[in-house]
């Protein structure tokens, strides 16, 4: 795994409150989209890092029992939506990106697995894992074969 831009006492705070690391991420969306639709390509490459961070960071929160369903596929779809934008972003600017999309994809996908058996008693939730994990892997064979051509 690579390192972390978050720092990790601020990554636990975001664990300890997911509400307002939601309220967190969908800023920092927001400003990453804009950034990208203004040209600074660079910036927004760091903002959806961020992102992603603090979207793995809300699904490695604790969650109680009778928090509801929509909350957490819509944590899962934005954690996974955050990594094919750091990726289309890193894909941009090559000079700049390296492998680093690369390994932000695989340890998404490494950690929808992961999560895998916490939700195994919510079939719903395990299909969306199914689909992004599908969706992830669709991408990455796409490119390599595109790489091959």
């Amino acid at each position: 795994m690579h390192s972390s831009v978050l720092c990790p006492v601020y990554r636990k705070w975001l664990q300890l409150h997911p509400e307002q690391a939601r309220i967190k991420r969908q800023a920092l969306k927001t400003q990453a989209l804009a950034l990208r639709r203004q040209g600074d390509i660079m910036q927004a490459t760091t903002l959806y890092r961020l992102v992603w961070e603090v979207a793995q960071s809300i699904l490695f929160s604790l969650r109680r029992p009778d928090n509801h369903c929509a909350e957490h596929y819509q944590d899962l779809v934005v954690f996974a939506a955050a990594a094919m934008a750091h990726k289309q972003c890193c894909e941009q600017q090559p000079a700049q990106a390296g492998a680093e999309h690369h390994q932000v994809l695989a340890d998404t996908q490494q950690q929808l697995s992961a999560l895998l058996p916490l939700y195994a008693s919510e079939p719903k939730l395990l299909n969306t894992i199914s689909q992004l994990k599908e969706w992830l892997h669709c991408d990455s064979v796409l490119q390599q074969s595109a790489l091959m051509h």
